[in-house]
């Protein structure tokens, strides 16, 4: 019998970490409020966290009907058979990765941003235009190092750690909002359109297609049922709160980012449109608000915010990566190798630590990937959740699940055709990267359909 030493506050820990990362702090002033305008920014956050709610209540009956450590494999396994398990199991380990290796480098940017060139020492480099040194290459590999080897060495103590880091996460959010949104000019909130020149009905859709990246590793808890010290009956609840403490960050970092202007600038548009010009703390606005009302205090408590989205990221990730390639190795699909936390650790850490060279520019590629990944694990299980309930009566997860599939649907089709929006959907190299990980995973496939005598293949 498996050891159950999840409270749900510990269960919350690792969804809401994994949601919340360094994109929460810099996408606000990057993507969302060039896209939609700040008050297109919030409604649409706030859309996509009904959105994923509904998502989310299918993963919580299949948690509830099917606790387990398999989590969407087992789910998907039950409802199509193997090769679905894999198909869909393969592309949301894709998510997670990239989720850690993100995080990670995030480190890079969170560095150059709060201390300036401190870490730009050693051998350097660049790729796509990014400066990369030897300092910062050793912080984010000594960072998924120290996580590794506490996976392997000291899980309790790595909880703990994630559940301590999660609600330092969700109080320095909170902290930020109520330092930074009093001196918030309210009639900015009534901008529904961003630069791009789209109307208000397309601006908020096209930043709710955002919604599989922004809230990738809610899921997370349902590899972990079978550790739970609650009822599964009870992981709706654990989901729900995740989503919406989610939902809430996103919301109040996005206002956060125009509560304050530099010197110079006419409104946040001139701000927005400029801030690839700027330097320092003014390049990323909630950073920037955070100087403004609180000095260098105010710096070092958003520091340490950032700092814990990214290490609840790396940790909350590449947990549920090691969950989930050990579940295909117990069922024969992985090598028997992927059955230890530690080749599965030592695995994810020399992927993770090779792909940092690329620096974070190159690493935008897989942003896209991250979307595409969690929409074809969000679909997956919405249909699973609709066979499983349609068999068993259960009217209204089978409409859940219809809703959730055809939404997460839409999500991967708009990533795989260009330019259907005007969110820059897949480009080249993100193509050439999903090709790469399709080969990858059609190898695996074929050599266990070479090597097992088990007739669920087709």
């Amino acid at each position: 019998m498996m050891a159950k030493y999840l409270s749900p506050v510990d269960a919350w820990a690792i969804a809401f970490g994994c949601i919340v990362g360094w994109g929460a702090f810099v996408m606000p002033g990057t993507t969302f409020i060039p896209m939609s305008g700040p008050g297109g920014a919030v409604l649409s956050m706030l859309l996509c966290t009904a959105i994923i709610l509904v998502i989310g209540r299918n993963f919580a009956y299949l948690m509830s009907r099917r606790p387990g450590t398999g989590g969407v494999y087992t789910y998907t396994k039950e409802a199509f058979g193997r090769d679905h398990a894999f198909l869909c199991s393969w592309f949301l380990s894709l998510s997670y990765l990239t989720i850690v290796f993100l995080n990670a480098t995030a480190l890079f940017v969170m560095c150059r941003t709060v201390f300036g060139d401190f870490l730009q020492v050693g051998f350097h480099y660049q790729v796509v235009g990014y400066d990369i040194y030897a300092g910062e290459l050793a912080l984010s590999a000594f960072v998924l190092v120290i996580v590794g080897l506490l996976f392997i060495l000291g899980k309790p103590l790595l909880q703990r750690m994630q559940t301590l880091f999660a609600i330092v996460l969700v109080a320095g959010v909170v902290v930020i909002a109520v330092a930074t949104i009093p001196h918030l000019d309210v009639s900015q909130l009534g901008d529904f359109t961003g630069e791009q020149g789209v109307g208000f009905v397309g601006a908020v859709l096209t930043l709710v297609l955002l919604a599989p990246w922004a809230f990738v590793g809610f899921e997370v808890t349902s590899l972990e049922t079978a550790h739970f010290k609650f009822p599964a009956s009870k992981s709706w609840r654990v989901i729900a709160v995740s989503v919406l403490c989610g939902g809430m960050a996103y919301v109040l970092l996005t206002v956060v980012s125009v509560t304050y202007l530099p010197q110079g600038a006419a409104g946040w548009e001139d701000y927005i449109l400029n801030i690839d010009d700027m330097v320092g703390v003014a390049a990323i606005p909630t950073i920037y608000a955070m100087r403004c009302a609180l000095g260098t205090p105010g710096i070092v408590i958003i520091a340490i915010t950032a700092l814990a989205a990214i290490l609840t990221g790396i940790i909350g990730a590449s947990r549920a990566i090691v969950r989930m390639l050990s579940t295909m190795a117990e069922d024969q699909i992985l090598s028997k190798r992927f059955l230890g936390t530690t080749f599965c650790v030592v695995f994810i850490t020399a992927i993770s630590i090779l792909i940092s060279f690329l620096g974070r520019n190159a690493l935008n590629w897989f942003v896209e990937l991250t979307s595409f990944g969690a929409a074809i694990g969000f679909a997956y299980a919405s249909a699973a959740a609709t066979k499983l309930a349609r068999s068993e009566g259960n009217k209204a997860i089978a409409v859940t699940g219809i809703v959730g599939l055809v939404i997460s649907a839409a999500f991967a089709v708009v990533q795989l055709i260009s330019q259907i929006t005007t969110v820059e959907t897949m480009s080249a190299p993100s193509f050439l990267l999903l090709g790469l990980w399709c080969l990858i995973g059609f190898l695996f496939y074929w050599r266990t359909m070479r090597q097992s005598d088990l007739g669920e293949f087709s």
